[in-house]
């Protein structure tokens, strides 16, 4: 929902009398307060002018908020709250039909979505489950409408958006479809090459939708599909595009403010249930954020690429580790309570946490090499490792609580998945630092070995049907190559440090194999593995354990005892678990652990007849990210 301000607008104009004066003729005197042309004042909506100059939503430093501020409460500036809507062009809307037309029954349809929400969108959590159906049960329900009524109102731009969205969700949900589902067969597909192809038209026509639709108003189901498209090309290993695309998500997304925190406000005659569904959207636009800066973080820290989103800018509380209820009506928003099923949504609050760490590390520029104050890469090491401490029993990497492994069947997977998370940070953390600081070498190459490890369970637990998920080769590329040039680099002395890096490079040669007929990425990383061996062998010098460096054991890197079958390495002395702050300027933002109580997200509910501090109370000591 937008707020639209009415401005009213005065046009200035000048009166000619014949006379014609010099500029030095012209005596020097205050301008009119008001001009008046004989006509009414133009009404405009705030949204055009800013569009118009380029203004972001009104804040300090931007003159329509003291405008506001001045004429808010004399008549001249009104508010409307309303949905934006969008009318079409008749040869626009027979397009947009047209490839409407195009997406499968209703039958079909709805096996493809169900597959996505069970099957893949567990690990990437870019879509909420109760928003969506909502949304999909509208827009059939305004098809049925113009089908009888042969024509359409404007449409909300959520709506306008929403077929494309469908036509990602499909082309996704392909990736991972087995081959003898009913929906397949309906649509004539027998082998993989045709499926995917498939999933290649889907996705292409969703783009289609956009492009003659237009840029309107943005939308949280335009950033949506930005997103699903995005993730679409990462699973097709075309991750240069899919960067270029989730670019045009997070400008969106600023667009509608989602980096900063919203106010939910109850008024007087409001019910309750209204209030709840108000602030489960702002958890659900929320998340829809946390998973863009995600990303972003990702691609800029692990591959190099220009951040998009500077941490500065960003106002919103981290969202609640839970799921979102099928009716957000009649719940109030808490943290999980002890007997209920744990959150699925735990790792994408880790990854969270582990990306501000990100981008307060390129703050601090820790991602360079000669870094000045080296201190500043074990604080990093350590404040990651004070995160896995702080996970719930269920989702913790050593000694996990298994009682709902049976139950909730992707528990075990969402485990590696966050392992994955960790260490491939910590990876990427000691790189660059590699060459010059024996202790980050040691750290790079456990933490590269540990990323291959959880791959290799995840692997495992997945099956070869989800092996063209990006995040199942983009890890394994990274560190299986880190390790293949790092011996060449620096040939371990150590025969048993030796076998396990060559069984671990192995190992992932062995799930790049299976998966290079469909992952084009995989058969990129077997070519350069292979570069690596052919360089190996053509060293004589390299055949056998020569002089060069020998990795600690991980209870003397960084002055760390092993704990957990993860490989992870844990502060020998708690006083180093403890979160460093580091003030630098520029406003950097500090999300620690424990920091953020999920109370927070009630500091800014503005209530008539309302008892907060029951809803607090029942929340408990719980946070967002503190998970004990």
């Amino acid at each position: 929902m937008q707020i639209h301000y009415l401005l009213t607008v005065t046009s200035n104009v000048s009166t000619d009398d014949g006379l014609t004066s010099r500029p030095d003729q012209i005596p020097l005197q205050s301008p009119p307060l008001t001009i008046d042309d004989g006509h009414p004042p133009e009404m405009i909506t705030d949204q055009l002018i800013r569009n118009q100059v380029g203004y972001g939503e009104p804040s300090e430093g931007n003159p329509l908020l003291e405008l506001y501020k001045l004429m808010g409460d004399d008549g001249q500036l009104n508010t409307s709250h309303s949905t934006y809507s969008v009318s079409l062009t008749p040869q626009t809307m027979r397009n947009l039909s047209d490839l409407c037309a195009m997406i499968p029954s209703q039958a079909v349809t709805r096996e493809l979505i169900d597959i996505y929400f069970s099957e893949a969108n567990w690990y990437f959590a870019l879509l909420e489950k109760h928003y969506f159906e909502k949304l999909y049960r509208s827009w059939y329900a305004l098809n049925d409408h113009s089908r009888e009524n042969g024509h359409s109102e404007g449409l909300s731009t959520d709506l306008l958006y929403f077929p494309a969205l469908v036509f990602q969700v499909l082309a996704v949900a392909l990736q991972f479809a087995p081959l003898n589902i009913p929906c397949l067969q309906a649509l004539g597909i027998d082998d993989f090459i045709r499926r995917d192809c498939l999933s290649s038209d889907f996705s292409n026509r969703g783009m289609e939708i956009v492009r003659i639709v237009g840029a309107h108003a943005p939308s949280i189901v335009a950033v949506q599909n930005d997103i699903m498209r995005a993730l679409w090309l990462k699973n097709s290993s075309r991750g240069r595009e899919a960067w270029h695309v989730l670019g045009g998500a997070i400008r969106m997304a600023q667009d509608l403010g989602l980096h900063r925190q919203a106010k939910v406000i109850q008024n007087a005659q409001s019910p309750l249930e209204e209030t709840l569904d108000l602030l489960w959207y702002d958890e659900y636009k929320r998340r829809l954020w946390v998973k863009l800066y995600s990303w972003d973080s990702h691609m800029a820290f692990n591959l190099g690429r220009p951040r998009a989103i500077n941490s500065s800018d960003c106002t919103i509380f981290p969202p609640l580790d839970r799921d979102i209820p099928d009716n957000p009506a009649t719940t109030i928003p808490t943290a999980v309570f002890p007997h209920e099923p744990p959150s699925s949504f735990t790792p994408h609050l880790f990854q969270y946490a582990v990306c501000e760490q990100m981008h307060e590390a390129m703050s601090l520029g820790i991602h360079q090499n000669h870094l000045e104050d080296y201190s500043l890469v074990k604080t990093m090491h350590d404040r990651i490792l004070s995160l896995t401490n702080k996970l719930p029993p269920v989702h913790r990497l050593a000694n996990p609580d298994m009682s709902w492994d049976s139950t909730h069947t992707h528990i075990p997977k969402q485990r590696q998945q966050i392992a994955t998370a960790a260490h491939s940070f910590l990876l990427a953390l000691h790189r660059p630092h590699s060459k010059s600081h024996t202790a980050s070498r040691d750290a790079a190459i456990q933490s590269a070995l540990s990323v291959l490890d959880a791959q290799e369970r995840l692997f495992d637990l997945m099956g070869t049907q989800y092996s063209n998920i990006y995040a199942l080769s983009v890890y394994t590329v990274d560190a299986s190559t880190f390790l293949s040039v790092t011996i060449l680099q620096y040939p371990p002395s150590d025969i048993a440090l030796s076998y396990r890096i060559n069984t671990a490079i192995e190992k992932a040669r062995r799930r790049l194999e299976l998966t290079k007929e469909r992952v084009s990425m995989a058969n990129s990383a077997l070519q350069i593995l292979k570069l690596c061996d052919l360089k190996r062998q053509s060293s004589p010098q390299l055949q056998f354990p020569t002089p060069g460096f020998s990795v600690s054991q991980p209870s003397q890197i960084l002055g760390t005892t092993t704990s957990g079958e993860m490989g992870f390495s844990y502060p020998s002395d708690p006083a180093q678990t403890t979160p460093v702050q580091i003030n630098v300027a520029g406003g950097i933002s500090n999300f620690e652990p424990g920091q953020i109580d999920s109370a927070v997200m009630f500091d800014d509910f503005i209530l008539s007849d309302f008892d907060i501090d029951s809803w607090v109370q029942q929340m408990g000591p719980m946070t967002g990210l503190d998970w004990n």
